[in-house]
């Protein structure tokens, strides 16, 4: 019996045909949920390998389509100043292939808007637009999937390119426990770095994590994220960039209605990397909860939403100082083949 079960397991995680698309809710022949994926469903900038199609016998090329719209809004309490910025994702897929096991192509194009006061009511200050094409790679080795991604993209603000190596794991320990965590180096090269102060970034972030399956329609995580980065400049000094931030999640199946309830603190920091300088341009904290739902549509579209509050402290140089209710709310729509 033990063997049986353990030849479910590797079926299922190999042919993702049983997942929930809605959340990557992977079940074995009797609908037993034997493991949920660990990444965001709705922030695959970062995990592209979450994304599984939920129609593999459609043909030979398999995955999903996206399009997504963001906004956030910044509500200054001192000042009854508002800023924020709206993000439209155009397309966002990926794709996987029958004869090429385990590799997976995606990409992503989109756009984000900053601007002061409200949504309602905007003054624009800046726009960026991104393209970003990835290759990737998975394996599965028993009880363990781990593997590897390239980004290559550009980003129109500040006119650079970008390129991203990553690698990421995901154990399961038991039927219920298991660990994950990614990692990845990236550089945002400035094409027209020669006649600007500001030059290439060089960033890192990394995020442990653990999730436990408690029943069949509820589980739990526990992810800590570290990122730094320095941007190179040509006088007064680099700029340094760190920060990390812990959250704790509960996810639930009501059917066919998934949520998610999480919440969490973090703390970013930018100051001169000169130590003889020491200026800080941003210390901000913040407090956050995050509510997440996935319903799927058809079995072939799926909509999710996200709604996030935060309560932020800054202080720094650059930046507003003060106390702020940030709101950010996300909704997506795809499309599986």
């Amino acid at each position: 019996m033990k063997n049986h079960h353990a030849l479910s397991v590797i079926f299922v995680l190999l042919f993702p045909a049983l997942a929930n698309a809605s959340m990557s809710i992977m079940k074995d022949s009797s609908g037993k949920v034997i493991a949920v994926d660990p990444w965001s469903y709705l922030d695959e900038d970062v995990m592209w390998t979450s994304t599984r199609s939920s129609n593999p016998a459609g043909g030979r090329v398999h995955g999903q389509l996206k399009m997504k719209y963001a906004i956030e809004d910044n509500n200054w309490r001192n000042s009854h100043f508002h800023s924020g910025n709206d993000s439209l994702t155009f397309v966002q897929g990926v794709m996987r292939h029958d004869a090429l096991p385990g590799w997976y192509l995606a990409f992503s194009d989109g756009r984000t808007t900053n601007y002061n006061g409200t949504w309602e009511n905007q003054t624009y200050i800046s726009q960026n637009q991104w393209t970003q094409l990835i290759i990737g790679h998975e394996y599965f080795y028993k009880r363990l999937r781990y593997g590897w991604d390239v980004m290559g993209g550009s980003a129109s603000i500040d006119d650079r390119w970008q390129g991203r190596a990553k690698f990421f794991t995901d154990l399961r320990v038991t039927d219920n426990l298991s660990f994950f965590n990614y990692l990845y180096q990236q550089i945002d090269h400035r094409r027209s770095g020669g006649s600007q102060n500001d030059r290439d970034v060089r960033s890192f972030q990394i995020e442990p994590g653990v999730q436990y399956i408690i029943n069949n329609t509820t589980g739990v995580w526990f992810r800590q994220q570290f990122a730094s980065a320095i941007l190179d400049r040509a006088q007064w000094g680099d700029i340094d960039e760190k920060s990390w931030t812990a959250s704790f999640g509960v996810w639930r199946n009501w059917g066919k209605l998934s949520t998610t309830l999480s919440g969490g603190y973090g703390h970013y920091k930018k100051n001169n990397a000169q130590p003889e300088d020491g200026e800080v341009f941003q210390n901000t904290r913040n407090r956050f909860l995050k509510v997440s739902v996935n319903y799927p549509l058809t079995s072939r579209f799926t909509a999710s939403g996200e709604v996030t509050g935060s309560l932020i402290n800054q202080s720094g140089s650059w930046v507003t100082n003060g106390d702020a209710l940030t709101t950010d709310y996300k909704l997506m729509l795809d499309y599986n083949f």
